[in-house]
């Protein structure tokens, strides 16, 4: 018996899916502003209902939205099952005519070898392929099937880590660094399943994402449904700390900005002089005119800006106590080797050539 014909554009597509995926299509152009005509996306799939639904909505779309798709799948190896997922998401992208990229790992022997967690190992392996395959193509972006579930599992997650504002709002929808897209981020899972039901596209079921022994999972099965049960606007109320969050992390970029490259530029103008250390130094003319929490912010845009490692919370608070105090010694290490002195003219960031103890505190996201 033939399959059944899948949808290849809105009109498609039954009106009340035609209406859920132009929904999608807002939020990416309206919310996000995201140009994405002629770009060329790829999408993360594995053969679940997330990512299916996602390839499903894109393909979609993407006569209306003028871009192209391609497909990148990787086989963790660590299910029997995961084989014929490769099969079944390499059908779906034949019948659907989207070129498909696809490998295996060992993740397990991956985690033997580095120390480190399987669902962590996964992680890395995972998007190491998909940034791989996104350069070997020259893809613009890297959507991932990340859906509002998801989202408040994160929330959840960060809140017990002890994640501050606004990273505690949540993983982003738009990371420009890694150009790393999320569509599906204010769209629930039950939302998806029924798109699927609907156009008569099955999924498959990963037996791993039931196993309480991984923090996410425990959060997915146990804490959620009490969550849903007390306000069945769950789901709803987290988009919307989500959307208060990106607006303020834009806020802070948009205050700190400019007082982050008015630093550069001074230190810029030190060296048309002659050597200037290295680092960057903000000047204590300039902190006393800013409001504490200001101030915090703009440690952890320039401590960030000096490379990676998880900026804490507490030890920025430290850093502001010794510098209202006048503590011209004092020092406040952050991880990934960076360092923060106090100096007679202001607080001097530079990252040191050894890794110093890691901080435990809170972090600050």
């Amino acid at each position: 018996m033939p399959s059944p014909a899948l949808p290849s554009r809105i009109q498609d597509l039954p009106a009340t899916w035609a209406r859920f995926c132009l929904d999608i299509e807002r939020f990416l152009l309206r919310d996000l502003a995201l140009p994405l005509q002629h770009r060329h996306l790829l999408l993360a799939c594995s053969a679940g209902s997330d990512s299916t639904a996602l390839l499903l909505i894109l393909h979609c779309l993407a006569p209306r939205l003028g871009c192209t798709i391609s497909v990148a799948h990787l086989d963790h190896g660590l299910r029997s099952e995961s084989s014929q997922e490769v099969r079944c998401i390499a059908d779906l992208c034949c019948r659907l005519g989207v070129p498909i990229s696809t490998a295996s790992s060992n993740v397990a022997r991956y985690a033997r070898s580095t120390g480190i967690g399987v669902e962590e190992a996964g992680r890395t392996l995972r998007y190491r392929f998909l940034f791989g395959v996104r350069r070997r193509l020259n893809a613009d972006l890297l959507l991932t099937a990340h859906h509002a579930d998801d989202l408040a599992e994160d929330v959840l997650m960060r809140l017990i880590r002890g994640t501050g504002w606004p990273g505690l709002a949540g993983m982003p929808s738009w990371d420009p660094t890694r150009r790393l897209l999320r569509p599906l981020l204010h769209t629930s899972k039950q939302d998806l399943r029924r798109f699927l039901v609907a156009i008569n596209v099955a999924w498959s079921e990963d037996a791993s994402n039931s196993d309480t022994r991984q923090t996410r999972n425990r959060v997915r099965w146990n804490l959620m449904p009490l969550l849903i049960r007390e306000n069945p606007r769950f789901l709803r109320n987290i988009t919307r700390l989500h959307r208060q969050g990106e607006m303020d992390a834009d806020l802070f970029a948009t205050m700190t900005t400019p007082l982050l490259r008015e630093a550069q530029a001074e230190k810029k103008r030190e060296t048309e002089h002659g050597p200037a250390q290295a680092g960057l130094l903000l000047q204590s003319s300039l902190l006393h005119t800013l409001h504490p929490g200001l101030r915090l912010r703009l440690y952890k845009a320039v401590i960030d800006d000096l490379g990676p490692g998880q900026t804490l919370h507490d030890s920025l608070l430290r850093l502001d106590q010794a510098w209202q105090r006048g503590s011209n010694t004092a020092t406040i290490q952050f991880p990934g080797s960076k360092i923060a002195r106090i100096t007679p003219t202001g607080i001097h960031f530079t990252r040191s050539s050894h890794t110093p103890a890691q901080e435990t505190s809170e972090p600050c996201d």
